[in-house]
């Protein structure tokens, strides 16, 4: 990941998630024991890849990968 953001490739994550709300990738927690002490948060908060997208319809794709194109060419060009 970090040697294809070097060379300006663009790596996306795309999950697709449940419509629901209480199925949603975004309500999963973590909990873990820092020091002994009991921390929940969101799972997505530590989720291993810089730029991901969570779709929840499908059709929308084209749409929401275009977009994060167009994005990270604004990015890109704007960084030299």
């Amino acid at each position: 990941v970090r040697r294809a953001a070097e060379e300006n490739i663009l790596l996306c994550f795309v999950i697709v998630d449940a419509a629901a709300n209480k199925d949603s990738i975004l309500e999963l927690k973590s909990v873990s024991y820092p020091g002994g002490k009991l921390t929940i948060s969101s799972w997505i908060d530590a989720f291993p890849f810089p730029y991901y997208i969570v779709l929840r319809e499908l059709r929308a794709l084209p749409h929401v990968l275009s977009d994060a194109l167009r994005q990270w060419i604004e990015l890109v060009s704007g960084m030299s």
